[in-house]
Protein backbone atom coordinates (compact mmCIF):
# COMPACT_ATOMS: atom_id res chain seq x y z
CA UNK A 1 0.00 0.00 0.00
CA UNK A 2 1.13 3.55 -0.77
CA UNK A 3 1.87 6.06 1.99
CA UNK A 4 0.24 9.37 0.98
CA UNK A 5 -0.15 10.45 4.61
CA UNK A 6 0.78 14.13 4.22
CA UNK A 7 -0.62 14.93 0.79
CA UNK A 8 -3.37 17.59 0.85
CA UNK A 9 -6.86 16.57 -0.20
CA UNK A 10 -8.89 18.41 -2.84
CA UNK A 11 -12.61 18.43 -1.99
CA UNK A 12 -15.71 19.58 -3.87
CA UNK A 13 -18.54 20.35 -1.43
CA UNK A 14 -21.96 20.70 -3.08
CA UNK A 15 -24.41 22.57 -0.86
CA UNK A 16 -28.09 23.38 -1.37
CA UNK A 17 -28.89 24.60 2.14
CA UNK A 18 -30.73 21.41 3.18
CA UNK A 19 -30.34 19.68 6.55
CA UNK A 20 -28.34 16.90 4.91
CA UNK A 21 -26.06 19.43 3.20
CA UNK A 22 -25.49 21.10 6.57
CA UNK A 23 -24.66 17.68 8.02
CA UNK A 24 -21.91 17.42 5.41
CA UNK A 25 -20.36 20.65 6.72
CA UNK A 26 -20.61 19.40 10.29
CA UNK A 27 -18.98 16.10 9.36
CA UNK A 28 -16.13 17.84 7.50
CA UNK A 29 -15.30 19.90 10.60
CA UNK A 30 -15.00 16.72 12.70
CA UNK A 31 -12.33 15.24 10.43
CA UNK A 32 -8.69 16.35 10.52
CA UNK A 33 -7.52 17.03 6.97
CA UNK A 34 -3.90 17.31 5.84
CA UNK A 35 -2.43 20.84 5.74
CA UNK A 36 -3.27 22.88 2.62
CA UNK A 37 -6.34 20.76 1.82
CA UNK A 38 -8.70 22.76 -0.40
CA UNK A 39 -12.49 22.74 -0.42
CA UNK A 40 -14.30 24.07 -3.49
CA UNK A 41 -17.75 25.15 -2.30
CA UNK A 42 -20.40 24.84 -4.97
CA UNK A 43 -24.09 25.63 -5.13
CA UNK A 44 -26.35 25.41 -8.16
CA UNK A 45 -29.40 27.61 -8.58
CA UNK A 46 -31.77 25.29 -10.49
CA UNK A 47 -32.94 26.48 -13.89
CA UNK A 48 -36.58 26.06 -14.86
CA UNK A 49 -35.99 23.52 -17.63
CA UNK A 50 -32.51 22.35 -16.66
CA UNK A 51 -31.02 23.46 -20.00
CA UNK A 52 -28.81 26.31 -18.86
CA UNK A 53 -25.50 25.63 -17.11
CA UNK A 54 -23.42 28.69 -16.40
CA UNK A 55 -21.45 30.42 -13.67
CA UNK A 56 -23.43 33.16 -11.96
CA UNK A 57 -20.26 35.18 -11.43
CA UNK A 58 -19.44 35.09 -15.16
CA UNK A 59 -22.83 35.95 -16.65
CA UNK A 60 -25.23 37.41 -14.05
CA UNK A 61 -27.03 39.43 -16.72
CA UNK A 62 -28.25 36.22 -18.42
CA UNK A 63 -30.00 34.86 -15.34
CA UNK A 64 -33.75 34.68 -14.96
CA UNK A 65 -35.40 37.08 -12.51
CA UNK A 66 -35.93 34.23 -10.04
CA UNK A 67 -32.30 33.11 -10.28
CA UNK A 68 -31.07 36.68 -9.78
CA UNK A 69 -33.13 36.87 -6.60
CA UNK A 70 -31.56 33.64 -5.30
CA UNK A 71 -27.99 34.63 -6.16
CA UNK A 72 -27.20 36.87 -3.10
CA UNK A 73 -28.59 34.26 -0.70
CA UNK A 74 -26.56 31.50 -2.35
CA UNK A 75 -23.38 33.58 -2.22
CA UNK A 76 -23.94 34.51 1.42
CA UNK A 77 -24.52 30.86 2.34
CA UNK A 78 -21.29 29.74 0.68
CA UNK A 79 -19.28 32.56 2.26
CA UNK A 80 -20.60 31.58 5.70
CA UNK A 81 -19.62 27.94 5.09
CA UNK A 82 -16.20 29.05 3.85
CA UNK A 83 -15.57 30.94 7.09
CA UNK A 84 -16.44 27.84 9.12
CA UNK A 85 -14.13 25.63 7.07
CA UNK A 86 -11.26 28.15 7.11
CA UNK A 87 -11.49 28.15 10.90
CA UNK A 88 -10.86 24.41 10.67
CA UNK A 89 -7.79 24.84 8.45
CA UNK A 90 -9.30 24.49 4.97
CA UNK A 91 -8.34 26.60 2.01
CA UNK A 92 -11.63 27.50 0.29
CA UNK A 93 -13.04 28.68 -3.02
CA UNK A 94 -16.71 29.41 -3.72
CA UNK A 95 -18.74 29.11 -6.92
CA UNK A 96 -22.41 29.77 -7.63
CA UNK A 97 -23.81 28.22 -10.80
CA UNK A 98 -27.17 28.22 -12.57
CA UNK A 99 -28.55 25.18 -14.36
CA UNK A 100 -29.52 21.58 -13.78
CA UNK A 101 -27.73 20.59 -10.52
CA UNK A 102 -26.45 17.09 -11.32
CA UNK A 103 -24.89 17.93 -14.74
CA UNK A 104 -23.35 21.12 -13.36
CA UNK A 105 -21.84 19.29 -10.37
CA UNK A 106 -20.49 16.52 -12.63
CA UNK A 107 -19.04 19.13 -14.99
CA UNK A 108 -17.23 20.82 -12.08
CA UNK A 109 -15.94 17.46 -10.84
CA UNK A 110 -14.52 16.76 -14.28
CA UNK A 111 -12.94 20.20 -14.44
CA UNK A 112 -11.48 20.25 -10.91
CA UNK A 113 -10.46 16.55 -10.61
CA UNK A 114 -11.00 16.42 -6.83
CA UNK A 115 -10.00 13.57 -4.55
CA UNK A 116 -13.44 13.61 -3.00
CA UNK A 117 -16.93 15.02 -3.51
CA UNK A 118 -18.98 15.78 -0.39
CA UNK A 119 -22.74 16.25 -0.38
CA UNK A 120 -25.84 15.51 1.66
CA UNK A 121 -27.73 12.27 1.10
CA UNK A 122 -30.72 14.23 -0.15
CA UNK A 123 -31.74 17.78 -0.83
CA UNK A 124 -34.65 20.05 -0.06
CA UNK A 125 -37.21 18.16 -2.17
CA UNK A 126 -36.60 14.54 -1.12
CA UNK A 127 -37.91 14.25 2.42
CA UNK A 128 -39.55 10.86 1.92
CA UNK A 129 -36.59 9.17 0.22
CA UNK A 130 -33.40 7.69 1.65
CA UNK A 131 -31.20 9.29 -0.99
CA UNK A 132 -32.00 12.05 -3.45
CA UNK A 133 -31.83 11.73 -7.23
CA UNK A 134 -28.96 14.23 -7.55
CA UNK A 135 -26.84 12.48 -4.93
CA UNK A 136 -27.60 9.10 -6.49
CA UNK A 137 -26.46 10.34 -9.89
CA UNK A 138 -23.25 11.84 -8.49
CA UNK A 139 -22.26 8.71 -6.57
CA UNK A 140 -22.84 6.60 -9.71
CA UNK A 141 -21.10 8.92 -12.19
CA UNK A 142 -18.46 11.00 -10.39
CA UNK A 143 -14.86 10.24 -11.24
CA UNK A 144 -13.89 10.71 -7.58
CA UNK A 145 -14.57 9.31 -4.15
CA UNK A 146 -17.91 10.51 -2.75
CA UNK A 147 -18.77 11.26 0.88
CA UNK A 148 -22.53 11.15 1.43
CA UNK A 149 -23.52 12.81 4.68
CA UNK A 150 -26.54 12.20 6.85
CA UNK A 151 -27.49 14.21 9.96
CA UNK A 152 -26.03 12.92 13.20
CA UNK A 153 -24.70 13.95 16.60
CA UNK A 154 -21.03 13.91 15.60
CA UNK A 155 -18.69 13.70 18.59
CA UNK A 156 -14.97 13.04 18.26
CA UNK A 157 -13.61 10.48 17.99
CA UNK A 158 -15.99 9.53 15.20
CA UNK A 159 -16.95 5.87 15.04
CA UNK A 160 -15.75 4.72 11.61
CA UNK A 161 -16.58 1.36 10.05
CA UNK A 162 -14.01 0.40 7.40
CA UNK A 163 -15.37 -2.37 5.13
CA UNK A 164 -12.62 -4.44 3.46
CA UNK A 165 -12.71 -7.49 1.20
CA UNK A 166 -9.25 -7.70 -0.35
CA UNK A 167 -10.23 -5.91 -3.57
CA UNK A 168 -8.08 -3.12 -5.07
CA UNK A 169 -10.66 -0.47 -4.17
CA UNK A 170 -10.87 -1.77 -0.59
CA UNK A 171 -7.12 -1.23 -0.39
CA UNK A 172 -7.63 2.25 -1.85
CA UNK A 173 -10.16 2.91 0.92
CA UNK A 174 -7.58 1.94 3.55
CA UNK A 175 -4.96 4.16 1.91
CA UNK A 176 -7.35 7.10 1.62
CA UNK A 177 -8.30 6.83 5.28
CA UNK A 178 -4.65 6.61 6.32
CA UNK A 179 -3.97 9.99 4.67
CA UNK A 180 -5.87 11.68 7.47
CA UNK A 181 -4.84 12.39 11.08
CA UNK A 182 -6.78 9.39 12.31
CA UNK A 183 -5.76 9.07 15.99
CA UNK A 184 -7.24 12.48 16.73
CA UNK A 185 -10.68 12.02 15.21
CA UNK A 186 -11.47 8.37 14.43
CA UNK A 187 -12.19 5.16 16.28
CA UNK A 188 -11.95 2.53 13.53
CA UNK A 189 -13.57 -0.88 13.29
CA UNK A 190 -12.35 -2.99 10.36
CA UNK A 191 -15.15 -5.26 9.13
CA UNK A 192 -14.75 -8.10 6.65
CA UNK A 193 -17.59 -10.43 5.69
CA UNK A 194 -17.15 -14.01 4.51
CA UNK A 195 -19.94 -15.18 2.22
CA UNK A 196 -21.20 -18.78 2.64
CA UNK A 197 -20.46 -19.57 -1.01
CA UNK A 198 -17.26 -18.30 -2.59
CA UNK A 199 -18.37 -16.90 -5.89
CA UNK A 200 -16.28 -13.78 -6.39
CA UNK A 201 -12.91 -13.31 -8.02
CA UNK A 202 -11.89 -11.16 -5.05
CA UNK A 203 -12.47 -13.99 -2.60
CA UNK A 204 -10.72 -16.43 -4.91
CA UNK A 205 -7.65 -14.18 -4.78
CA UNK A 206 -7.88 -13.98 -1.00
CA UNK A 207 -7.91 -17.77 -0.82
CA UNK A 208 -4.85 -17.87 -3.06
CA UNK A 209 -3.00 -15.30 -0.95
CA UNK A 210 -3.85 -16.52 2.52
CA UNK A 211 -4.72 -20.19 2.15
CA UNK A 212 -2.92 -21.66 -0.89
CA UNK A 213 -3.85 -25.25 -1.59
CA UNK A 214 -4.63 -27.50 -4.52
CA UNK A 215 -8.35 -27.59 -3.84
CA UNK A 216 -9.58 -23.97 -4.01
CA UNK A 217 -13.25 -24.78 -3.30
CA UNK A 218 -13.53 -23.09 0.10
CA UNK A 219 -16.04 -23.62 2.84
CA UNK A 220 -17.21 -21.02 5.35
CA UNK A 221 -14.77 -21.58 8.27
CA UNK A 222 -11.89 -21.41 5.82
CA UNK A 223 -13.15 -18.18 4.25
CA UNK A 224 -13.73 -16.65 7.69
CA UNK A 225 -10.10 -17.34 8.62
CA UNK A 226 -8.93 -15.82 5.34
CA UNK A 227 -10.98 -12.66 5.86
CA UNK A 228 -9.64 -12.40 9.41
CA UNK A 229 -6.06 -12.69 8.12
CA UNK A 230 -6.64 -9.92 5.59
CA UNK A 231 -8.34 -7.67 8.16
CA UNK A 232 -5.37 -8.25 10.48
CA UNK A 233 -3.03 -7.07 7.71
CA UNK A 234 -5.10 -3.90 7.42
CA UNK A 235 -4.98 -3.41 11.19
CA UNK A 236 -1.17 -3.72 11.15
CA UNK A 237 -0.97 -1.26 8.25
CA UNK A 238 -2.93 1.30 10.29
CA UNK A 239 -0.91 0.52 13.43
CA UNK A 240 2.29 1.45 11.59
CA UNK A 241 0.71 4.88 11.09
CA UNK A 242 -0.12 5.25 14.77
CA UNK A 243 -3.77 4.24 14.42
CA UNK A 244 -5.36 1.70 16.74
CA UNK A 245 -8.28 -0.23 15.27
CA UNK A 246 -10.51 -3.19 16.03
CA UNK A 247 -11.58 -6.10 13.83
CA UNK A 248 -15.10 -7.44 13.33
CA UNK A 249 -15.31 -10.60 11.21
CA UNK A 250 -18.72 -11.79 10.13
CA UNK A 251 -20.27 -14.37 7.83
CA UNK A 252 -23.33 -13.97 5.64
CA UNK A 253 -24.64 -11.43 3.17
CA UNK A 254 -22.13 -8.52 3.03
CA UNK A 255 -24.77 -5.79 2.84
CA UNK A 256 -26.81 -7.10 5.77
CA UNK A 257 -23.72 -7.73 7.89
CA UNK A 258 -22.16 -4.32 7.23
CA UNK A 259 -25.44 -2.53 7.97
CA UNK A 260 -26.04 -4.60 11.13
CA UNK A 261 -22.55 -3.97 12.48
CA UNK A 262 -22.88 -0.25 11.69
CA UNK A 263 -26.08 -0.11 13.76
CA UNK A 264 -24.56 -2.17 16.59
CA UNK A 265 -21.44 0.03 16.70
CA UNK A 266 -23.53 3.21 16.28
CA UNK A 267 -21.20 4.16 13.46
CA UNK A 268 -20.94 7.76 12.27
CA UNK A 269 -19.29 6.84 8.98
CA UNK A 270 -18.90 3.76 6.77
CA UNK A 271 -15.89 3.70 4.43
CA UNK A 272 -16.20 1.27 1.52
CA UNK A 273 -14.69 0.69 -1.94
CA UNK A 274 -16.96 1.43 -4.90
CA UNK A 275 -16.83 -2.18 -6.13
CA UNK A 276 -15.04 -5.45 -5.44
CA UNK A 277 -15.33 -7.13 -8.83
CA UNK A 278 -13.25 -6.10 -11.88
CA UNK A 279 -15.40 -4.00 -14.20
CA UNK A 280 -14.92 -2.36 -17.59
CA UNK A 281 -16.43 0.88 -16.26
CA UNK A 282 -14.06 2.45 -13.69
CA UNK A 283 -16.98 4.45 -12.26
CA UNK A 284 -19.05 1.31 -11.64
CA UNK A 285 -20.80 1.16 -8.26
CA UNK A 286 -21.04 -2.44 -7.10
CA UNK A 287 -24.14 -3.95 -5.55
CA UNK A 288 -22.72 -4.02 -2.00
CA UNK A 289 -21.64 -0.37 -2.06
CA UNK A 290 -24.90 0.65 -3.77
CA UNK A 291 -27.09 -1.01 -1.13
CA UNK A 292 -24.96 0.32 1.73
CA UNK A 293 -25.27 3.86 0.34
CA UNK A 294 -29.03 3.49 -0.10
CA UNK A 295 -29.93 1.72 3.14
CA UNK A 296 -27.57 2.80 5.90
CA UNK A 297 -28.65 5.33 8.51
CA UNK A 298 -25.21 6.94 8.78
CA UNK A 299 -22.83 8.77 6.45
CA UNK A 300 -20.88 6.81 3.82
CA UNK A 301 -17.57 7.41 2.04
CA UNK A 302 -17.43 5.53 -1.28
CA UNK A 303 -13.80 5.32 -2.41
CA UNK A 304 -12.74 5.15 -6.07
Amino acid sequence: MINNTFLPVKIVLANDGSNHANAAINLLTHIDWPPKSTTHLLTVIPSQKGKVAQSVEDQPDRLTVAARADWPEAQARLHKIARILRTNGHLTQTEVHHGSPAPVILQQIKQLSPDMVVMGAKGLGHRATKIGSITRRIVHQANASVLIARPGEFVRPLKVLLAVDGSPLARRAVEFLSRLALPQWANITIVSVAEPVKSSLTEARLVEAYHPRDNQSSFLPEMTAIHEAYATDVMHYLQHRGVQSHIAISAGDPVNEILSIAVYKQSDLIVIGAHSQPHSNPLHLGSVARHVVEDTLCSVLVVR
